[in-house]
């Protein structure tokens, strides 16, 4: 159920300070991550060749981890460099060690065959360390098949009724977005005209807007948007008329930890030049949106698990969701049979 050739955040960099080692588990597999003495991240497998004791318990010495059970020293690329009491190291005392790539402020995690970690492959995004835009990052865990979240992001027709007392608006599920294929995922386009502002911003913004959200997922779990919202203008297709009025961004990763967990992370913001409060405002309204989405799908896979086998009934707005499962089933079948999934 996990695509492996691919890019996993496994968290923010403000996640992983220097001589700090942390645990993560991603698509069912234990890593240890800490910092060499130049800062780079080293993912290794959390797990001591001898006696499968956690690494992530360890200490670090310069740019290699030592086990606190019994003593051996890897170094970053996995190998065991010392054993205490010993002057031989056996030739097969190694663990795995993962590629890493730090970029816009996440820490990505490479989990199939090293040998295809290809950086270009890593999503664009913009990370709260970006000079012109003011992003809020946060996290949450959902105790769900991470597939349902991905699902949630590829129809936005619930943010009618999920987000009613967030986001809201009937528009969202009378519409239909504009659905594009992509070599690794989908893009979504949706324009909304002549609407409320969204529900957690009425306070502020009282008149009529258009809106525009163009966003796109990519395999494994990767979703960007660019979300603009202006004055209500008189063009009833293509770009608004209207004033632009904010111009925001967000990104968000979902990442399984095993079959029935995943980690969300997201940040949204502004430019820096709209101000603090733009971001603090927007900040607020996303963590409090994920919050209704987490009790509604963990909802969801608690009644998918008691009866796996109920049928589900398709409706128009499942069509990104249903390419997406087919786009993600292929690059998984392909894996299988030692095929690149890109």
């Amino acid at each position: 159920m996990f695509v492996r050739n691919c890019w996993y955040v496994a968290g923010w960099d403000y996640d992983l300070p220097p001589g700090k080692v942390i645990a993560r588990k991603i698509i069912g597999e234990p890593l240890a991550l800490y910092r060499r003495q130049d800062g780079g991240v080293v993912a290794i497998e959390d797990r001591c060749c001898h006696r499968h004791a956690p690494l992530h318990l360890g200490e670090i010495e310069g740019d290699c981890i030592r086990c606190m059970y019994h003593g051996m020293k890897f170094d970053p690329s996995g190998r065991c460099v010392e054993v205490p009491g010993q002057d031989r190291v056996p030739p097969r005392a190694a663990v795995r060690s993962y590629p890493t790539v730090e970029r816009d402020n996440w820490i990505w995690v490479w989990m199939g065959d090293a040998a295809r970690a290809d950086p270009e492959l890593i999503p664009f995004s913009i990370g709260p360390g970006d000079p012109d835009w003011d992003m809020r990052p946060n996290s949450l865990l959902f105790n769900a098949d991470y597939r349902l979240v991905i699902d949630n992001l590829l129809d936005f027709s619930h943010l009618t009724y999920v987000h009613r007392k967030t986001f809201g608006g009937d528009i969202f599920a009378y519409t239909k977005p504009e659905i594009t294929r992509l070599e690794r995922g989908m893009r979504i386009e949706r324009w909304v005209r002549n609407v409320p502002a969204l529900n957690f911003t009425q306070h502020i913004m009282q008149g009529r807007y258009d809106m525009h959200l163009d966003y796109s997922v990519l395999m494994p779990c990767v979703f960007v948007m660019r979300f603009k919202v202006f004055t209500a203008g008189t063009a009833v297709e293509g770009p608004s008329d209207g004033e632009l009025l904010l111009d925001t961004w967000t990104c968000q990763s979902v990442v399984p930890v095993n079959a029935e967990q995943c980690v969300y992370y997201f940040s949204w913001g502004a430019p820096k030049a709209a101000g603090q409060e733009t971001s603090n405002l927007l900040a607020k309204g996303i963590y409090q949106a994920f919050l209704e989405d987490k009790e509604m799908i963990e909802g969801q896979y608690a009644n998918i698990k008691a009866n796996p086998d109920a049928r589900m009934i398709g409706i128009a707005h499942d069509a990104a969701v249903n390419q997406m499962r087919i786009l993600m089933e292929h690059a998984i079948a392909a894996e299988k049979t030692g095929i690149a999934a890109e």
